[in-house]
């Protein structure tokens, strides 16, 4: 085996960031490999703006907010990620899962720019779609805000008043509970909501979910992830009856604001879910409370049957092992070299 083919080993597996192997003189060969970390995840990464980096990093990567209620990720995951932003996602599933798929959908151009950026310099095994999904094809306008693109969403769809509350909410709990250290952070936050949501319109192309799961030609979707500000519930319209069956997992955001067209929709969403025959649950974050933002997950029962084994659960990130990175080196190539020594450093 050739040190560039062991170096493209080790990178799938799980928690490893890089890898590289030395030979010496007489042929023995020491892998060194990098856990993925705060800085790994954070620094370099090319983004919109510094301050939603590090929200998006907190919630993904510390606060693992896409594994909870059961949700994992298996061998060979297909993951659909739509809502992808700049790809933090994307990251923390290649970290935590690398021999999974992702594809990605992010349809304001400026945002997934950055999303190709990031998955390129990671290596991510990804398909970029520069479209969101939803119930019909169609081209939309949308209100992006460069500083905090994780809340630019069709027009027709925003609130402002509510994403300030919500904006408002996050400062006032990471001030009470939030790590030390972070003042810096805030103030650049509360600087968004003294410029009252600076925008600019963007034309973004719409597709129908299910003509890319057509498309994509996967023969399951292990995850569905679902993020995109108000229109959570076209994404699901968006999925055929014949491809339910499809998908094993839903992970999503939804919104269910008083006084708004959202109103009520933690019920309708539950109600779908539940009729394709996935046990559902739902949930409210301390930071999210009284903002109209829920979590739910929702999962197939037989899944739990599914023989690959489970490669990314809630808390099971842990440091890398030479020993049990070797014992897995054996198990998954053919042509292991005797001499070699794995070390959790570059």
């Amino acid at each position: 085996m050739t040190t560039d083919r062991l170096e493209s080993t080790l990178s799938r597996y799980p928690g490893v960031a890089r890898a590289r192997v030395d030979r010496a003189p007489d042929g023995r060969l020491t892998a060194r490999v990098l856990p993925w970390s705060v800085q790994d995840s954070v620094h370099g990464l090319a983004e919109v703006s510094p301050t939603e980096t590090r929200f998006l990093h907190d919630e993904i990567f510390l606060g693992e907010t896409y594994l909870q209620g059961g949700i994992v990720l298996r061998a060979n995951a297909v993951v659909f990620d739509v809502g992808a932003n700049i790809g933090m996602f994307a990251l923390f599933v290649a970290a935590r899962c690398p021999s999974a798929t992702v594809h990605a959908f992010e349809p304001v151009p400026e945002v997934f720019a950055k999303l190709r950026a990031n998955v390129d310099r990671y290596g991510v095994t990804a398909h970029l779609h520069e479209i969101g999904l939803s119930a019909r094809d169609e081209r939309i306008r949308f209100n992006y805000y460069p500083e905090i693109s994780i809340m630019s969403c069709r027009t027709d769809y925003a609130a402002f008043d509510n994403e300030k509350h919500l904006i408002k909410n996050y400062i006032d709990h990471q001030r009470v509970s939030g790590p030390q250290g972070r003042e810096d952070h805030l103030a650049a936050v509360e600087a968004i909501l003294a410029k009252e949501f600076e925008y600019d319109y963007r034309t973004c192309q719409l597709r129908r979910t299910s003509s890319l799961i057509t498309e994509s030609g996967v023969p399951v979707i292990d995850l569905l992830k679902i993020d995109v500000q108000r229109a959570e519930l076209d994404v699901l319209r968006g999925i055929d009856s014949t491809q339910w069956d499809l998908v094993q997992q839903v992970v999503m955001e939804v919104h269910d604001e008083d006084g708004l067209p959202t109103a009520g929709r933690v019920g309708v969403v539950r109600t779908l879910l539940e009729e394709h025959g996935f046990d559902v649950t739902v949930s409210e974050s301390e930071i999210l409370t009284g903002a109209g933002r829920f979590a739910v997950q929702a999962i197939r029962p037989s899944y739990a049957a599914d023989p690959r084994p489970v490669v990314a659960a809630l808390g099971n990130a842990g440091e890398l092992n030479g020993a049990a990175i070797m014992a897995w080196l054996r198990e998954n190539s053919d042509e292991l070299p005797d001499a070699v020594t794995v070390v959790s450093s570059l």
